[in-house]
């Protein structure tokens, strides 16, 4: 007769934070062996730390061995859970320290690649002052398409994203910050390149017949009206992919003004006069929760540093 797994009491103790940091641990580097150098333990007791969570939760996670890690669909569903959990913890911690005015903890900000390079975001400057003012704060940065920062967003995961202001979501508020200029760009050895050093008056029409880098994400309905005019030539994520394409010869491609001037000379804007254009960059956070007082307090600088 089979023995039925313990089930979880519901009682979280240090030990089971800290087996569940280093299972999200082992999940976010991609398997056991690439945990290692992060957690500075060996594969066994990685494996063991997983086994006593198993364990403690009463549920199988993950399929380890030979053939890989894989995550079972209860271990899923406690990824996400667990997720929640080290947020909330967080969260926690920094308002208990607020309280005593020490301010500690993490701020977790997302972003589009490529933002911190225009001179006119002033997230680069906020996080500079912060550090002075709360040096007990760690800031972390991820990078991603306006839907994952999004997604973090709505998730719970990020505190703060910056993105382009493409849609509204109900559950989200939004703070414009800056415009970003935004021009169609062509270089290496593509025809419009010769066109253009040999000073030929390009039309509209001339341009549009060239193949063109999309985006493979929902953008302002704006845009899309606009590349509807190219073919299509290649979809990517990032804009460092839209630089590298154009900068091939092979495609056109749309990116803002600021990332011409990390790369001089390699790039050559089209009819500044008919594609480009300036798209508003906001600040986004949950409207329908309470924030911590470090996030709060953050968000204060970074709208101060805005008008500064």
């Amino acid at each position: 007769m089979s023995r039925r797994k313990k089930a979880f009491s519901g009682k979280v103790s240090d030990v089971d934070l800290r087996l569940m940091r280093v299972f999200k641990a082992v999940i976010e580097s991609g398997g056991l062996s690439a945990a290692q150098t992060e957690l500075g333990v060996g594969r066994s007791t990685i494996s063991r730390q997983i086994s006593d969570l198993e364990t403690r939760l009463g549920l199988r996670l993950c399929h380890r061995g030979r053939s890989g890690f894989v995550l079972t669909q209860p271990g899923k569903q406690v990824l996400t859970y667990i997720d929640q959990l080290l947020k909330s913890t967080e969260d926690f911690t920094s308002n208990i320290a607020s309280i005593s005015d020490r301010m500690v903890g993490k701020l977790h900000i997302g972003m589009i690649d490529y933002t911190v390079s225009d001179a006119k975001n002033p997230l680069v400057s906020a996080i500079r002052k912060f550090q002075v003012m709360a040096p007990g704060v760690t800031v972390d940065l991820m990078t991603g398409s306006p839907n994952e920062v999004e997604r973090g967003i709505i998730d719970g995961n990020l505190h703060l994203g910056i993105i382009p202001d493409y849609q509204r979501h109900p559950s989200i508020q939004y703070h414009r910050l800056y415009d970003e200029d935004v021009g169609l760009y062509c270089g290496g050895d593509h025809p419009l390149v010769k066109s253009l050093k040999d000073g030929v008056d390009l039309k509209e029409q001339d341009v549009c017949k060239h193949k063109l880098v999309y985006r493979g994400y929902y953008e302002s309905e704006r845009l899309r009206q606009r590349k509807q005019k190219f073919p299509l030539g290649s979809t990517v994520y990032q804009t460092e992919s839209v630089l590298a394409l154009v900068r091939s010869g092979v495609y056109l491609g749309y990116f803002p003004k600021h990332c011409e001037n990390l790369i001089r000379g390699a790039f050559y804007e089209l009819l500044p006069e008919v594609f480009g254009y300036s798209t508003p960059i906001c600040a986004i956070w949950r409207g329908d929760r309470r924030h911590s007082h470090i996030m709060q307090d953050f968000l204060e600088l970074l709208q101060h540093e805005q008008t500064s």
